[in-house]
């Protein structure tokens, strides 16, 4: 990845970060699919420079934060150019600062892989989906599913759902886009979901 953008959240007095991450994240997911492959990939992914993620112990809280900034990075300028990050977030000019697209420095030799988490915790959810579908009654199918309940105290940001919505109510569902960093070395694939994030493609890290 030779080149990358920069946005910074500006602090607010009155709005939180974690809401500023939301709405930002919002765009930039829908920026991303315009510019997905045809096999649902893209080959633009994100880092946050300032993620810190340290597990609660016994006696100790932890700490999980993603901080206040995003990178873009991309193979090519024109990738960059054509995704056009300032036209999406224009509605949130007075909550971040973009920068203008730089090249990767050349002295970087350190990458990390940035990954979506998936997180089981929500069994009334899957037994009602069982139930509905006639696979189980509700009731066996609520205790099958808390046997497999996972939880986690990683970064997140929340989002909603651009595919699903409550029947009754119209609205979107809400949900925790759990974010997982791990040191890699370079990799040759450029393959991000449209959350610019992988499993498998890591990013530069400076």
């Amino acid at each position: 990845m030779k080149y990358y953008q920069e946005i910074t959240l500006i602090d607010q007095v009155e709005i939180s970060s974690y809401f500023i991450w939301s709405k930002l994240y919002a765009q930039i997911h829908l920026a991303l699919t315009e510019q997905k492959n045809a096999d649902e990939t893209v080959n633009i992914g994100v880092a946050f420079p300032q993620y810190m993620y340290q597990a609660k112990q016994e006696h100790d809280k932890g700490k999980a934060a993603l901080g206040k900034k995003l990178r873009l990075f991309a193979q090519t300028e024109e990738a960059l150019t054509q995704l056009n990050v300032r036209q999406w977030l224009e509605r949130l000019s007075d909550y971040v600062h973009i920068t203008a697209i730089r090249p990767v420095p050349k002295d970087v030799h350190t990458y990390a892989i940035y990954k979506r988490k998936t997180i089981r915790s929500n069994p009334e959810k899957l037994a009602r989906y069982d139930a509905k579908k006639g696979r189980h009654s509700y009731d066996d199918a609520l205790k099958h599913y808390q046997k497999f309940v996972m939880q986690t105290d990683l970064p997140y940001i929340q989002m909603l759902s651009h595919s699903t919505q409550d029947v009754q109510s119209g609205q979107k569902h809400k949900f925790k886009l759990f974010i997982e960093k791990q040191q890699a070395t370079a990799s040759e694939t450029q393959n991000f979901s449209t959350y610019g994030l992988s499993h498998e493609s890591a990013v530069p890290e400076f």
